[in-house]
């Protein structure tokens, strides 16, 4: 299509008219036919301040002047080869006003075209992970090399599946190494602290002490970084996978999905480095009267904390001073604010948290059963919810006074050897740790890790009274 002059919206028998009224929008085919009319023949884009030459063909000013340039005898034109002076070339200002109107409509946003041949990209090559276009294809199979082509719907379904894959393992992966990193950094602290207690009847052990813990030091290094790298690279599936533009997603995509397969073997091997020093003599009272005499200065201390009645179930009383609560067999009229649950007989703290590192203990003494730990802020309050991690909680549960259970995914049954009358909760937010211990001797019980991304809040339910067999409340020990 050579254009002139343009006094009307008629282009090739199709109509783009305009009224006071309202338009009629050009079909994308006719303006995919449209924007190949207006790319010059010598550059293969858009035109650029185009020169109308005596024959009618338009062509970028630049591009009709060194193709001028190079020729030895007279100037003609490139398509008709028929004989024209610059002199009689005529500046195309219709053509160029309508290129900008063209290169603005949005039926052409979101198509990016080929920076070798100009076309719509429409194809995706499965092997270069890369987009195309037919001439792209035509090309490469003209020279015998053997391609998928995918189209580009096909091919943003499939790379999201291979990137959900990576993004399980990955998470997966982070999920373990947490875990270690959590169990190296104890082991650290509890081989530096016992080292510091006991210099009287460690000198033999001076040396054997001196290399384990720049092993183990070395090991929480390692694990340290590969948690960042599998972090660095969850962030990067999440933003690809919010991208809504097929486009957007599948351009440079190989350069993440090579990413991932060098992360991924990156991440090999981990393991915990643990080792005692001396059973005989850095176990067993030593330890647990060393605890005894550090409780008054531990950071965290106690965090002193109450509880929330707006989300207390309606059969749950609470204490004056909000430090207690127990079950009652009376439901109470109470306002069913968003924030009370009606099915779980359970209630929040009023103190949530978003960061830093918190410790507080409750008392679970003569209690047949119980649940205790955290929940995020968005969690199901409203009819019954699965009370495990994916849904927002990490809770430990007794039932029949010593069915111990840690609420994961599986659940993990554990074994209770001595009474447990008061539950030790430690929570590390940067870190994605959720520790439980027998606050008695500090002995641990189960570690959750997780990542955190929004406002947690200690969980407390103390379980129906079952006609007063379990009607003691559950305290929330305060600072002395």
């Amino acid at each position: 299509m050579e254009v002139s002059s343009m006094s009307s919206s008629h282009i090739n028998g199709n109509y783009i008219e305009g009224s006071d009224t309202g338009f009629h929008i050009p079909s994308k085919m006719m303006i995919q036919d449209i924007t190949m009319e207006l790319h010059c023949s010598l550059c293969k884009e858009w035109y650029r301040d185009p020169l109308m030459l005596s024959c009618g063909h338009n062509f970028c000013q630049a591009c009709i002047k060194e193709f001028w340039k190079v020729q030895t005898r007279e100037t003609f034109c490139p398509q008709c080869k028929m004989l024209c002076q610059h002199s009689n070339c005529t500046y195309n200002l219709v053509l160029e006003k309508l290129v900008e109107k063209i290169k603005k409509l949005q039926l052409i946003k979101g198509q990016p075209q080929c920076p070798e041949h100009g076309e719509t990209l429409k194809l995706f090559s499965k092997q270069e992970r890369k987009l195309m276009c037919f001439q792209c294809k035509d090309i490469r199979l003209s020279m015998g090399e053997s391609k998928e082509f995918l189209q580009i719907s096909d091919a943003f379904h499939i790379l999201s599946e291979e990137l959900t894959i990576y993004q399980g393992q990955l998470e997966a992966s982070l999920k373990e190494l947490q875990s270690l990193k959590n169990m190296q950094q104890d082991a650290i602290a509890e081989s530096k602290f016992l080292h510091s207690k006991e210099k009287d009847i460690q000198n033999d052990l001076m040396e054997e002490w001196k290399v384990l813990s720049e092993e183990m030091e070395h090991n929480l290094k390692q694990l340290q970084e590969q948690c960042f790298l599998a972090k660095d690279m969850l962030v990067s599936i999440q933003k690809r996978m919010e991208e809504k533009n097929h486009y957007d997603f599948l351009n440079d995509i190989k350069q993440l999905f090579d990413s991932l397969e060098q992360t991924t073997m990156t991440l090999e091997p981990r393991q915990l480095i643990s080792r005692s020093l001396n059973p005989g003599q850095f176990k067993g009272p030593i330890q647990y009267r060393t605890w005894r005499e550090m409780q008054s200065i531990l950071s965290p201390g106690l965090s002193p904390l109450t509880l929330d009645p707006k989300t207390a179930h309606p059969n749950l009383l609470l204490s004056k001073n909000y430090t207690s609560v127990w079950h009652s067999d009376i439901k109470q009229a109470l306002t069913d604010n968003p924030e009370r649950f009606d099915s779980s007989v359970a209630v929040l703290a009023s103190q949530g948290f978003t960061s830093g590192k918190w410790y507080w203990e409750t008392e679970v003494a003569n209690k047949t059963k119980w649940t205790v730990g955290v929940a995020k802020e968005s969690i199901v309050r409203k009819g019954s919810c699965p009370l495990t991690p994916e849904q927002g909680f990490w809770l430990l549960r007794l039932r029949n006074r010593t069915d111990l259970k840690a609420l994961d995914l599986p659940a993990c049954i554990l074994k209770l050897t001595k009474k447990l009358d008061k539950v030790g909760i430690y929570l590390d937010y940067e870190e994605g740790q959720v520790s439980f211990y027998n606050a008695k001797n500090m002995a641990h019980i189960y570690t959750f890790s997780s990542i955190f991304v929004e406002k947690l809040y200690p969980y407390f339910c103390p379980c129906l009274n079952d006609s007063g067999e379990n009607k003691e409340p559950l305290y929330i020990v305060h600072p002395q």
